[in-house]
């Protein structure tokens, strides 16, 4: 073999071995990414939970509503804690924050609901639309709840973020990391309710503000539902997969 051939044979080699390293490199990169997008996931959706540890620092008090709050480090967002007694049945509670026409009537700065589907008796996935406010995008929430009784008549409602993606590109999907309903019967027509929830805005709200829109948003919330709630109609319906506290006779 000539001098000229060895040459080549070894450029070739060498261009060889350049192209798969930099292929390796370019792989090696994209599954860095894609564990990196991965672990972020993962920290966010857990963080809720591993936040537990962390104490509540009272907001706001009176002799109906509690409403206290903690930071969670870890996705740098505040998490709400609501504490409410009202008068109303297990039933009418259900029914009325299921009726998603009324929901603009109780949620702060909500614009409508819409059912997405009934999964279903207990299980909705439905859209809520919020209002813009300034200088902030109209923001959204796609969520997935779920509700069943438990063998002391308390009632737990799961709702988490949807997997449906929003058919409404003019508007921020927010997030929900974690949120919880406890439902506890006190007397046949009293109800001490426990909400807690964790929300990321998106947009890049900074949490100077999101702090103290989203404490006031669930304080307005609560006197909001306290004024409507007792009065609905659903007051005097049943549902037949919900068990209510009887009155005991002297």
């Amino acid at each position: 073999m000539d001098r000229t051939s060895i040459l080549n044979k070894q450029v070739k080699k060498t261009l060889t071995f350049k192209i798969v390293m930099m292929l390796s490199t370019c792989f090696s990169l994209l599954s860095m990414q894609s564990l990196a997008a991965q672990s972020t996931v993962e920290v966010i959706n857990e963080s809720y939970s591993e936040n537990q540890e962390t104490p509540w620092k009272l907001w706001k008090k009176n002799a109906s509503f509690s409403v206290s709050y903690r930071i969670n480090s870890e996705a740098n967002l505040i998490e709400v804690k609501a504490q409410a007694r009202f008068n109303s049945t297990l039933a009418g509670f259900l029914y009325f924050i299921e009726d998603l026409s009324l929901t603009p009537q109780w949620l702060d700065n909500a614009k409508s609901a819409q059912l997405i589907e009934e999964v279903s008796n207990n299980e909705h996935i439905f859209n809520i639309q919020f209002n813009s406010i300034w200088p902030f995008s109209a923001r959204e929430m796609v969520v997935h709840s779920r509700y069943w009784q438990n063998k002391d008549l308390s009632i737990d409602i799961l709702v988490k973020d949807a997997k449906e993606t929003s058919k409404n590109q003019h508007v921020v999907r927010m997030q929900v990391l974690g949120a919880h309903w406890k439902i506890v019967p006190i007397e046949p027509n009293k109800i001490d309710i426990t909400y807690q929830f964790m929300i990321d805005p998106k947009g890049n709200v900074p949490q100077w503000l999101a702090k103290p829109m989203t404490l006031r948003g669930i304080w307005s919330s609560l006197q909001n539902m306290n004024a409507k709630l007792p009065k609905s109609k659903y007051q005097q319906v049943t549902k037949a997969n919900i068990k209510e506290m009887l009155e005991v006779s002297d």
